[in-house]
């Protein structure tokens, strides 16, 4: 399983869909932030004003490229070498089904997970460099909440893209159908839809200067509409990976 993880990590393809869609959204941030300082707010920015700002950089365009970006990578992971006809060689190998799907699924998720978060402290750290020490107090405030944020959401974003790769009759359906899903109930405004209890969970950034455990981040809510219907879905995808034919 390391070995095929390895592989799938390496793929030159895979890296540069992750490095073009990070660098989109690291467009999309850097936009956020010169609008927000070019509006009526003046520096200097204290500790409290700029972690509101650190995690309002999740913004709705975020996550529309992140609903285009996903789906694409865990295709390329899980569904092209299918239409391509090189499944069966790769699923020959001395190796269980349900490993090299969670080997392709683990890539696709590490890959994203480090590129988007690296992208957003990055940003962060440089735009609003004249004030380093208030930008050093957020990092050590808001560092673990938001890498928790982005672990769940991408687990789950990743989540379902897996699942209708693996159930998908070919990679174009399986590119439309994981966007379709990812962003089509935001596009209508669903109530239930999970993206608000994401940003109520971000916006409310004052208990994690208080205690870590007290962020909403690690509360219930935002637990059950990131990382326990992730766990799930990924469950279904290595449960229809493993009873599929892989032509």
């Amino acid at each position: 399983m390391r070995e095929i993880l390895r592989w799938e990590l390496r793929s030159p393809l895979n890296l540069a869909m992750a490095s073009g869609g990070a660098v989109l959204i690291g467009l999309v941030m850097k936009r956020y932030y010169m609008t927000w300082s070019a509006s009526s707010h003046q520096g200097p920015y204290g500790v409290d004003i700029l972690g509101s700002v650190f995690r309002d950089a999740f913004t709705g365009d975020v996550y529309l490229l992140l609903a285009l970006l996903v789906p694409f990578l865990v295709t390329l992971a899980v569904r092209l070498e299918r239409d391509e006809g090189v499944a069966l060689s790769v699923y020959s190998l001395p190796v269980s089904r349900v490993r090299i799907l969670l080997a392709k699924f683990l890539a696709a998720f590490l890959v994203l997970f480090i590129f988007v978060f690296s992208v957003h402290l990055l940003l962060f750290y440089l735009h609003f460099a004249d004030t380093p020490k208030a930008v050093i107090e957020v990092l050590k405030v808001q560092t673990i909440p938001m890498a928790f944020f982005y672990l769940s959401a991408l687990l789950f974003m990743v989540s379902v893209a897996a699942v209708v790769a693996i159930a998908s009759p070919n990679t174009y359906v399986s590119i439309f159908g994981g966007f379709v899903l990812l962003y089509l109930p935001e596009f209508l405004g669903a109530g239930w839809f999970w993206l608000l209890k994401w940003r109520d969970a971000l916006t409310n950034y004052m208990w994690a200067t208080i205690s870590l455990s007290m962020d909403p981040v690690f509360g219930r809510e935002f637990i059950k509409a990131s990382l326990l219907p992730a766990l799930v879905l990924t469950a279904l995808y290595l449960l229809i990976g493993n009873w599929r034919d892989v032509r």
